[in-house]
C-alpha cells in the first residue's frame, strides 16, 4: 500500500484516457492498466494505433492490475473530491481488487483479470530506442495529434527504433507510441526509464517468473503473475478467466503440473 495525492493520481488517468479502443469486440482491450513498482504507479492504455503510458512518483511495491474503462472513469470521478488517497491492492475472498480511501471515503475497483494482456514494457523497448537510419517527415492528422491533448504542456514527437511506430513523449513522465497513417534526432527516449521498463522476476522452486506475466499449466488454464511476493510470502496467480480465482502458486503446480511461459 502506498499514499498518493489524488491530483497526481487524476493526472496520469487524464493523459492515457484518450487512449481507447474503438469498434466491436473490442472489450478485452477497453481498459485502464494500473502497473505498480517501488518507485512508480504507472497508468497504460492503448488505443487503435496508439500507445500511452503516464507514471507518478510512488513508494509501492511490484503488483499490475487492470481495470475495465468504464471503473477507471468512475474512480477518476471519485478523486475530484479527495486529497490524499491510501492505495491497497487486495486479494479478498479470492478475488483481485483496489481500494482507495481517505478517511472514512472509500471505493473498491475490481480487478478486470479477463482483459487482454498488454504488453506495454516490451512494446516501449522494441519502439523507442534511436533509429537505425535517418527518416523523413511523417504526416499526422489533427486527430492523431488531438490524443495527446492533455500528455503534458510540451510535446515531442521523434522516430521510432522501428519502421512502423513514433514515440511520443512529454518531459519525463509520459511516453507513448503512435502507428502512422500512411503517406531526426537519434535519441535514446528510454532514458530515465530503466527502473519502469524493466522486467521484474522472482525465483520460485528454481523457476523465474515475471510480475504480470502469463503463464499456462498443462490442463489449458492461462494464469497470470499479478505481484511480486514480499519477504515470507507466498506467491499467488490469478485465473484470466472472468472468475478471477486467486490461488497460491505452490497449489497451482501441484495440480497442473510445470507453467510454462506464454509468449506475448
Amino acid at each position: 500500500m502506498f499514499t498518493i495525492k489524488a491530483d497526481a493520481l487524476s493526472a496520469i488517468l487524464d493523459k492515457v484516457a484518450p487512449h481507447r479502443p474503438s469498434g466491436p469486440d473490442v472489450e478485452h482491450l477497453d481498459m485502464v492498466l494500473l502497473d505498480c513498482n517501488r518507485g512508480w504507479l504507472h497508468a497504460v492504455a492503448g488505443g487503435d494505433r496508439t500507445l500511452a503510458v503516464a507514471r507518478t512518483t510512488v513508494a509501492g511495491s511490484h503488483w499490475t492490475a487492470p481495470l475495465a474503462f468504464e471503473d477507471a472513469s468512475a474512480l477518476r470521478g471519485w478523486l475530484e473530491s479527495s486529497d490524499h488517497v491510501l492505495v491497497e491492492h487486495m486479494l479478498e475472498d479470492g478475488r483481485q481488487m483496489l481500494r482507495f480511501s481517505e478517511g472514512s471515503a472509500q471505493t473498491t475497483v475490481p480487478v478486470a483479470t479477463y482483459m487482454a494482456d498488454l504488453p506495454w514494457r516490451s512494446l516501449l523497448r522494441a519502439e523507442a530506442g534511436p533509429p537505425s537510419y535517418e527518416r523523413g517527415p511523417v504526416r499526422l492528422s489533427a486527430e492523431d495529434l488531438a490524443l495527446w491533448e492533455y500528455a503534458g504542456e510540451e510535446v515531442e514527437v521523434r522516430h521510432a527504433a522501428r519502421r512502423a511506430a513514433l514515440v511520443v513523449t512529454a518531459g519525463p513522465d509520459f511516453i507513448g507510441l503512435q502507428m502512422p497513417r500512411p503517406g531526426h534526432r537519434s535519441v535514446n527516449a528510454l532514458d530515465g526509464w530503466a527502473a519502469s521498463v524493466r522486467s521484474r522476476h522472482f525465483l520460485y522452486e528454481g523457476m523465474p517468473y515475471e510480475v504480470g506475466g502469463l503463464y499456462m499449466d498443462v490442463l489449458g488454464a492461462v494464469w497470470r503473475v499479478v505481484a511480486r511476493p514480499g519477504r515470507g510470502e507466498e506467491p499467488v496467480v490469478v485465473s484470466v478467466d472472468r472468475s478471477g480465482v486467486v490461488l497460491p502458486l505452490a497449489a497451482v503446480l501441484k495440480v497442473g503440473g510445470r507453467l510454462l511461459p506464454l509468449a506475448v
